[in-house]
């Protein structure tokens, strides 16, 4: 499928966007872009309230910023094992996170924005989309425990997501691929299939194959996991249940019941990670154990089965994410790493010995300052807990580091797989387990997935942003080091997902889904609701700050111990 040409200076004009490109072996900043405020929206309180505080904290900052900073490093995946056994990280932050205030980005040095411009490469600055008009909500069609609020239109409402981002399928509903329109009706008449409440949630791709998990969040979801082709003629393409029909009795706990994400080795496997709840809006229930599921993408054969033990399934539990570590291509000596997002914890599966444990710390808990969720008007609170996971690429000492963040927390953690592949030494060394850097956000930097390419690069989601974002982790995690690849609120509401193939020339995908508006209200049938992007991976970050040929000023080599 080719990306639709388009004139991005004369379309970034005509929707009220500045593109600014400063290329060059000097250049100090990436290619930017710029939100310009009319007039009207300076009469919102809010946007003026927030400029406002922008300007009185910060102005002479910028004049006189040295570009050295107290902050944090992040572990450099090159260095994770000699790093996270540092004693520096002896000294852990105290409570108040994120309550401090972030300092801005340093402007480049021939630039100094008017005050009605919003640099979108820094987190902070990217304003939360308010537009009531590409969701057709009402306000009480919502719980008593969700408000919505409608929101002021400030005017900008763009579907275009950036010259990177390419659209491959969307779906106003998702249907299926059933095996005759007889057992698609009987289907319908036996109340297993309801076309509004499918819901795709994650996302993996496998050279032809792209994967989608559909967890039984409300009844009628038919399968829970299916596949659409890489390539097809048509925009919203049917979904075929994986691997067949057969493994999608929600009843027979020897299938699949529902699956959250799924993983794609380097050794060709599909790991499925199956949390085994159904109704979990309505009423929840645990009718299977959570389980891990292994199969042969070659042949689409089952290979391993492995059910958690009781112990690790806590009241309430809900395993929603995983990440597989192989080494060298020693497939038998895999390990998984199994998010617990409700009871935060890890389990370890090591697929060796077939056994597990489980691993918990206080970095898996959600932060309560960071519980509340605001997007296009619904207000609503989460407490989820550990739920992104990425491995950096194998360093010199044949380790890999893990980065992980709570869904309700706008910080990110690391630790070296050396420490959690070892169930004794993660429990004797907590101070093992670090946050780095700085908060992404002082506000509405919650982000769900995140992956990172083979050369260290990060991308992650930030939801409450309908945005895409990377991250170089060769530099500091901190606001300034952070970029923005893909924005929209119309097409980016909720990017719930996010996946780097394999490919040798890599490309990141994403899966926006609007999952707070299907959760706590209605999804119009009639409107756009899901939709799939892929953004080569050089492309994407080329001449950005995440771009690991973009050198940064150097900064203080100092470990972040601010509250």
């Amino acid at each position: 499928m080719t990306r639709k040409a388009k004139n991005t200076e004369r379309d970034l004009a005509s929707t009220g966007w500045i593109y600014k490109w400063s290329p060059g072996e000097n250049a100090r900043s990436p290619g930017t872009y710029f939100h310009e405020l009319d007039q009207a929206a300076w009469t919102n309180p809010a946007i003026f309230k927030y400029h406002e505080e922008f300007l009185q904290n910060n102005r002479g900052k910028l004049r006189n910023a040295s570009g050295k900073g107290s902050m944090a490093n992040v572990i450099p995946w090159l260095m994770s094992m000699s790093l996270i056994g540092a004693q520096n990280f002896g000294n852990l932050p105290g409570p108040g996170t994120v309550s401090q205030d972030l300092l801005p980005p340093p402007k480049s040095p021939g630039y100094y924005s008017a005050p009605n411009h919003v640099n979108t490469d820094a987190v902070y600055q990217v304003p939360s989309p308010a537009l009531r008009s590409i969701i057709n909500v009402q306000t009480e069609e919502y719980s008593t425990a969700h408000k919505f609020i409608p929101p002021e239109n400030n005017g900008y409402n763009d579907e275009y997501s950036g010259p990177a981002m390419e659209q491959i399928y969307s779906w106003r509903t998702v249907d299926f691929e059933f095996d005759s329109e007889l057992s698609r009706q009987r289907a319908i008449d036996a109340g297993h299939y309801e076309l509004e409440n499918a819901l795709p949630l994650g996302i993996e791709v496998w050279k032809d194959k792209i994967f989608l998990t559909l967890p039984r969040w409300k009844k009628g979801i038919p399968a829970t996991l299916a596949t659409v082709p890489r390539y097809s003629r048509e925009k919203s393409p049917k979904l075929r249940p994986y691997p067949n029909w057969a493994w999608h009795d929600p009843e027979n706990c020897a299938g699949l019941t529902s699956v959250f994400r799924v993983q794609v080795d380097q050794c060709d496997r599909l790991w499925v990670l199956d949390s085994g709840q159904t109704d979990i809006m309505s009423d929840p229930q645990q009718v299977c154990p959570p389980e891990l599921f292994i199969f042969d993408l070659k042949t689409d054969r089952l290979l391993k089965k492995y059910t958690l033990p009781k112990k690790y399934v806590k009241q309430d539990s809900l395993y929603s994410n995983l990440a597989v570590d192989i080494r060298a291509g020693e497939c038998e000596h895999a390990f998984a790493y199994l998010a617990d997002v409700w009871r935060f914890g890890i389990v370890v599966y090591d697929l060796f010995k077939d056994k597990s444990f489980r691993i918990e710390h206080h970095f898996f808990f959600p932060d309560p300052l960071s519980s509340r969720y605001e997007l296009h008007g619904l207000h609503f609170q989460w407490t989820d807990g550990i739920f992104g996971l990425s491995l950096s690429p194998v360093d010199v000492n044949n380790d890999r580091t893990l980065f992980f963040h709570p869904m309700s927390s706008f910080r990110e953690f690391a630790v070296s797989t050396s420490v959690l592949r070892d169930e004794k030494t993660a429990e004797d060394n907590p101070e093992m387990f670090i946050p780095i850097g700085k908060p992404r956000a002082k506000y509405c930097g919650h982000s769900s997935g995140s992956a990172m390419d083979r050369n260290g690069v990060m991308f992650f989601n930030m939801v409450t942003r309908d945005s895409i974002w990377c991250w170089d982790s060769r530099k500091e995690y901190i606001p300034q080091n952070l970029g923005v690849i893909g924005q929209s609120n119309v097409s980016l509401v909720f990017p719930n997902d996010i996946k780097v193939d394999h490919e040798p020339d890599q490309s990141m995908w994403a899966l926006s889904n609007k999952l707070p508006m299907y959760l706590y209200g209605k999804l119009d049938p009639h409107d756009i609701n899901y939709r799939l992007f892929r953004a080569n991976v050089k492309e994407a970050i080329k001449n950005t700050i995440c771009d690991p040929n973009y050198v940064v000023p150097p900064s203080e080599h100092s470990y972040d111990e601010t509250c």
